[in-house]
């Protein structure tokens, strides 16, 4: 009897851990205590015939050929009551498995194939903190897409490196908890959704498209850390939320920069603002100019403003754009067009020569001189042409040129009967 329950003893012994802990049996790399569990890369197209240990909290299913489209395979994930932290990447899912009534905390989905973030009705009631969905294609968030979160905890969520470049205004409403928020890597030039956030403390924007300070930092409510570093910001200016932060006298947020194409002419107020303000930009030190090219490399933090050169700079070749090149022709052109209409207008409208009166077939200019009639003419003097009455009115030779010549001659007639006398 004893030799019988031995056996049986054995026999349990054998088993149980063949079933209990299968994987973990020379297949996976497990923790002694079974609470870690990796089963990378074993190719695995599904879960039948694996049983992980009931204790397993973590456990790493990466790269392999599983979709977690099937409800055994689902159902494998569910029954562990103690697992809090999963990682499924590098899996060709598609899409978000719906897992049921799980514990999961962490969950990792990066370089699954997704082409939305759009989580199942699965999750309405799930457990979830982590969230990371990098490296995959989702391109926009809608509006709903975490709407089945709204009843989560979840504090982080990552969307690295997902093509994203539209995100809906209101996409995050539903995550109340959310406090740190990563988008690094994507192409998006604007954060409206910024607006709606409650708990938010930091958000990561680094490796985007912005080209400058979008102006809801302006309101910051809760976010204390900003990154934008590797943008294309090239100009802050007063116009600038930094600006906003200086006049309210906020001292509890903080901007990185790094890394951005400034153009250090036109941002000579963010220099003067490094020089009493880089409390809010913790990597001021290493700000450096791109343009223009005789300031490009320098640190904008060692610039002195009022020193800076940037009247007569020439601005150098990616300033000249198709636009700015089409824009300069047309104003010249207009601009010249417009100068010799003024000079044709103004030679039209210049007064006329007045004030002649043609004497034999000459124009002589004497607009003063008086009307006199023929009584009035004086005598020549003695030998003198008698033409030279002429000299003193123009007016009256030419009225009375017909009766001259009789007056002279009647005039001339008397000298000489006098003078014969």
């Amino acid at each position: 009897m004893n030799l019988i329950i031995s056996i049986i003893i054995i026999a349990i012994l054998i088993v149980e851990p063949s079933v209990t802990g299968d994987v973990c049996s020379g297949i996976c790399k497990c923790s002694k205590d079974l609470i870690t569990v990796n089963c990378d890369s074993k190719h695995w197209t599904d879960l039948n015939d694996k049983e992980f240990p009931s204790n397993v909290v973590t456990l790493t299913l990466i790269n392999n050929q599983l979709k977690f489209d099937t409800i055994n395979d689902r159902s494998k994930i569910e029954n562990l009551p103690r697992l809090t932290d999963l990682s499924l990447n590098a899996n060709p899912l598609g899409t978000i498995p719906s897992f049921n009534d799980s514990k999961i905390r962490s969950l990792s989905l990066q370089d699954t194939s997704l082409t939305s973030a759009k989580f199942p009705s699965s999750y309405m009631s799930s457990f979830l903190q982590t969230i990371s969905l990098n490296n995959n294609k989702i391109r926009t968030i809608n509006v709903d897409d975490f709407i089945n979160l709204k009843s989560s905890q979840l504090k982080k969520l990552h969307i690295d490196s997902a093509s994203l470049s539209i995100i809906d205004q209101n996409a995050f409403t539903p995550l109340i908890q959310l406090q740190e928020l990563s988008l690094k890597n994507n192409q998006l030039k604007s954060c409206e959704f910024l607006t709606t956030f409650r708990l938010l403390s930091s958000i990561q924007l680094d490796e985007n498209q912005f080209t400058s300070l979008p102006q809801e930092l302006s309101t910051p409510k809760v976010i204390k850390t900003f990154s934008f570093k590797y943008n294309s910001i090239s100009t802050i200016d007063e116009l600038s939320p930094l600006n906003t932060w200086h006049k309210m006298n906020y001292t509890n947020i903080k901007i990185y920069l790094s890394n951005n194409s400034f153009d250090c002419c036109q941002s000579l107020w963010f220099i003067r603002f490094l020089k009493t303000s880089a409390y809010f930009v913790p990597d001021a030190s290493i700000l450096t100019c791109a343009t223009p090219s005789n300031y490009a490399g320098k640190q904008l933090i060692k610039l002195n403003p009022d020193e800076m050169n940037c009247g007569s700079i020439i601005p150098d070749k990616s300033w000249w754009t198709t636009t700015r090149i089409i824009g300069i022709s047309v104003g010249g052109i207009v601009t010249v067009l417009i100068l010799i209409t003024g000079i044709i207008i103004i030679i039209r409208r210049r007064p006329s020569r007045s004030g002649y009166t043609e004497i034999g077939g000459q124009n002589d200019a004497l607009p003063n001189a008086p009307i006199l009639t023929s009584s009035d003419l004086p005598f020549p003097a003695d030998y003198e042409d008698d033409d030279s009455v002429s000299t003193y009115s123009t007016a009256t030779r030419n009225t009375t040129r017909s009766q001259a010549p009789t007056v002279s001659t009647t005039v001339g007639v008397s000298a000489l009967d006098n003078c014969h006398v």
